[in-house]
């Protein structure tokens, strides 16, 4: 999509999250009566202001369902994706948050009627699989949970893929990281993003099982050992694993959903 095209869209995006503020917040106050996550409208600026600048992985299939772990950025990050390469998209938020997150896909919707744009970009509470065993013409795409995707693979869905793009692997090696792992576990809970904690006899041992299990996770390694650093490039080049040393980011994840394309 062309830049001003973009930035267009997201202006009036983030005019709409403005004028939505009191609804976001107060579908978001229900939903907290189930779930942790409190939303911050200025999160939801802050993202469309980064993507007017960003290549962002645009959708290469006209036709696509994604089902995730209920995180409203989540959801927003792949509305705005599919809008901006138009995309016919369905969120299936499998029960999580299910208030905040069609508040934020409704102004969506009501920027691409604003604009005439004739695409769908909906959320849904639960995957029908009955009705996808069927469905031939969209591609079907889990985050995160694994075993919904062996779900739909054992019920011959068509179409399906896996990719866990917002799940993270830690591995710590020191009693002194104890405070910042707690913490980490905490934003992983708040945030529904699946955690893997390796126990492993030391650092080349959680390399070893990290590369054997890598399907994509967002690797943090909290460690007082040495590290090979040419050995840490290498697992990032060769096995496409994000890998960072000592540095708790968090809440940088959505970064990477931005630029990610789904395909």
């Amino acid at each position: 999509m062309e830049k001003s095209k973009k930035e267009n869209l997201l202006n009036k995006i983030i005019k709409r999250i403005k004028e939505e503020e009191k609804n976001i917040y107060k579908a978001n106050q229900i939903d907290r009566k189930h779930y942790k996550m409190k939303v911050n409208i200025n999160r939801f600026i802050q993202i469309a202001e980064t993507i007017k600048d960003k290549d962002i992985g645009e959708f290469t299939d006209k036709n696509v369902m994604i089902t995730h772990n209920g995180n409203p950025y989540m959801t927003y990050i792949l509305a705005i994706k599919a809008l901006c390469s138009n995309t016919n998209l369905e969120i299936c938020v499998n029960e999580t948050m299910l208030g905040t997150n069609s508040a934020i896909v409704k102004i969506i919707e009501e920027v691409l009627k604003e604009l005439k744009i004739k695409l769908n970009i909906t959320v849904i509470r639960t995957l029908d699989i009955e009705t996808l065993k069927n469905e031939k013409e969209i591609k079907i795409i889990v985050l995160q949970d694994k075993a919904q995707y062996s779900k739909l693979l054992k019920a011959k869905v068509p179409n399906v893929s896996y990719k866990p793009i917002y799940n993270v692997a830690l591995y710590i090696d020191d009693e002194e990281f104890e405070e910042i792992k707690q913490d980490i576990i905490q934003y992983c809970d708040e945030n529904f993003i699946e955690i893997e904690i390796y126990d492993a006899d030391d650092l080349e041992d959680a390399m070893e099982q990290l590369k054997a299990d890598n399907e994509g996770e967002y690797a943090l390694i909290l460690t007082k050992q040495k590290v090979d650093m040419d050995k840490i490039k290498e697992l990032k080049e060769k096995e496409n694993i994000e890998i960072n040393i000592n540095k708790n980011i968090l809440s940088e994840l959505e970064e990477r959903i931005i630029k990610i394309k789904i395909k």
